[in-house]
């Protein structure tokens, strides 16, 4: 496939998402200025905005751009393979909400943007743990199928658990400050019947066995 081929792949797609409120929770109140790379239809950068940071948003899809920019979002359209328009220490944070396991090398992706970041700035990742619980049971069932979405969404380049996902960041010259998951375990009788139950074994679960049930892998990188 050429780089027009795989750059068109994205440029065609948008990704419909609520934001991930457990990521913008670890976003430090002093980083005000944030950069949301492959920033999606701009809903983490509205929840960010409604806690008083300053956001820029990169997309490689033009429907994505012009949905943020439709919210009064600052978003540009920028391939995360060529160099990025912003001078050193634009930005106290940069953050990447399931963006990086759709990059082929995302250590060096991530070597080469910390130089937007001020010195004591943060890194914010969310990554999809490949061995959550159900997507183990489709991997014994003797199953590796891509999807359009999800854990085996068909443009995901790189897979992680949550071992994985600590030493891209420390490949990338990362100190990991925090590092758990975000999950859900199988419960559903009690889940309706006792929902708030439910989310305190969800809790629990995912605090205890990330590696089996959290879906969301967290981390937040600084500078070593």
């Amino acid at each position: 496939m050429t780089k027009d081929a795989r750059r068109a792949v994205y440029q065609e797609r948008f990704y419909e998402n609520e934001g991930l409120p457990e990521l913008i929770a670890l976003v430090d109140d002093k980083h005000r200025r944030i950069l949301d790379v492959g920033c999606g239809n701009g809903a983490n950068m509205s929840l960010l905005a409604a806690k008083g940071h300053r956001t820029t948003g990169v997309t490689l899809s033009f429907s994505e751009a012009g949905e943020c920019r439709r919210r009064e979002l600052e978003c540009l359209v920028c391939d995360l393979n060529e160099e990025l328009p912003f001078v050193d220490k634009s930005f106290d944070a940069l953050l990447f909400s399931h963006v990086l396991e759709h990059v082929a090398f995302p250590e060096i992706l991530l070597r080469k943007v910390l130089n937007l970041v001020a010195d004591d700035g943060a890194i914010y990742v969310a990554l999809p743990n490949v061995m959550q619980f159900r997507q183990r049971y489709e991997f014994l069932r003797g199953r590796f199928q891509y999807a359009e979405n999800g854990l085996m969404d068909r443009t995901h380049l790189r897979f992680f658990d949550f071992k994985t996902a600590r030493q891209l960041l420390t490949a990338a010259g990362l100190k990991v400050v925090v590092h758990y998951g975000v999950g859900k375990v199988p419960l559903r009788p009690i889940r309706k019947m006792f929902p708030a139950l439910a989310g305190k074994l969800d809790s629990i679960g995912a605090r205890l066995w990330p590696g089996l049930f959290a879906f969301h892998i967290l981390l937040v990188g600084v500078r070593e």
